[in-house]
């Protein structure tokens, strides 16, 4: 059940990659609006439809977002939408402090840089390395 709510958007980000690619300048220049807009749908499609899948599969009704993706007004708009038909409600921070991990890996980064020095280049990701 758990894959059931994971969700990548790795085919989505390369099918966009592979019809940007054939686009023309002007062409780009004439729909770049219209193809975010479908690109945001998308994932806000997704992210939802899997938010409520996890809902019903829980009877959890009160549902909280954060990080970069909190400051999506379309997120925000339907999934408050979808977890109020189910009387509970949607919960995010003000917009100022709906910050991306990215700047704080960054911070952890500089600190670690600050207090040991460049460290060892690695090609894989380790996603529970410590941090120090």
């Amino acid at each position: 059940m758990k894959e059931e709510f994971q969700f990548s958007f790795s085919g989505l980000k390369t099918a966009m990659a592979l019809y940007l690619a054939k686009l023309n300048p002007d062409e780009l220049d004439l729909h770049k609006a219209d193809i975010a807009a479908s690109f945001q749908e998308a994932v806000v499609d997704v992210l939802v439809t899997k938010t409520m899948r996890a809902t019903e599969a829980t009877g959890v009704r009160h549902v909280t977002i954060s990080g970069g993706v909190a400051a999506n007004s379309r997120l925000r708009e339907r999934l408050g939408d979808e977890i109020s038909k189910l009387g509970g409600c949607l919960f995010y921070p003000s917009l100022s402090l709906c910050t991306d991990n990215a700047a704080m890996i960054a911070a952890a980064g500089f600190y670690a840089f600050e207090k040991f020095g460049p460290g060892e280049l690695i090609a894989n990701a380790i996603p529970n390395l410590r941090l120090v």
